[in-house]
């Protein structure tokens, strides 16, 4: 539940940590669509006119929450190939902390939700965004697949693509009879997945 810390005039930083807070708040109990000026200033104790002034409409009030998680992966998996002493211990810990990072932040998960589902000019930009810095991480994982009958590529979208889905959809149910909510479920998706991926690796 949302709460304001602050009494009396509020400084600049703390009108942006209340309206970001607002923001989360909706987020994490509606859903990223029902984040809208008016219940931003409703929630955050924030006038409407002083909103529209910094953000001029809904999107990019959602534009303006969305951008500090442009770079999500590459901060939370910030690891460097070489630094491994092969291949197999590098895949390892890559997927081990990918899904680390994805589960644990609820915001992302939200974020990553909304860009699936919703069609819009913003869920396109921010889709085509994380896109570049995808690419920006992809030659790390690459470089460590030399197999002419599998495209790394091709086998990191269906990989990052079936972690993306169980996941993402929290706690609803089982998937194949497997709870990935649970710290042995996320264990066991690891080493799945890292199997299938030496199957590929200097094959």
């Amino acid at each position: 539940m949302y709460k304001r810390r602050y009494l009396g005039r509020r400084t600049e930083k703390e009108i942006e940590q209340d309206v970001m807070r607002a923001i989360a708040t909706i987020i994490s109990e509606k859903g990223i669509s029902s984040v809208t000026i008016k219940e931003v200033s409703n929630l955050s104790k924030t006038d409407v006119i002083v909103l529209e002034r910094r953000f001029k409409n809904d999107e990019e009030l959602i534009k303006a929450y969305t951008s500090q998680f442009d770079y999500f992966l590459n901060d939370n998996i910030a690891i460097n190939p070489n630094d491994y002493k092969n291949a197999e211990v590098f895949f390892m810990n890559l997927i081990e902390k990918f899904i680390d990072a994805i589960y644990k932040n609820k915001d992302m998960q939200s974020i990553m939700v909304w860009e699936m589902y919703e069609n819009s000019s913003l869920t396109r930009k921010s889709a085509r965004k994380r896109e570049v810095t995808l690419k920006e991480f992809l030659p790390s994982f690459t470089k460590q697949i030399n197999n002419e009958k599998i495209s790394p590529r091709a086998l990191f979208a269906v990989l990052t693509g079936g972690l993306y889905y169980v996941l993402l959809r929290g706690n609803r149910s089982t998937f194949c009879g497997l709870d990935f909510s649970t710290k042995s479920g996320r264990k066991l998706l690891a080493e799945t997945i890292f199997k299938i991926v030496r199957q590929f690796i200097n094959e």
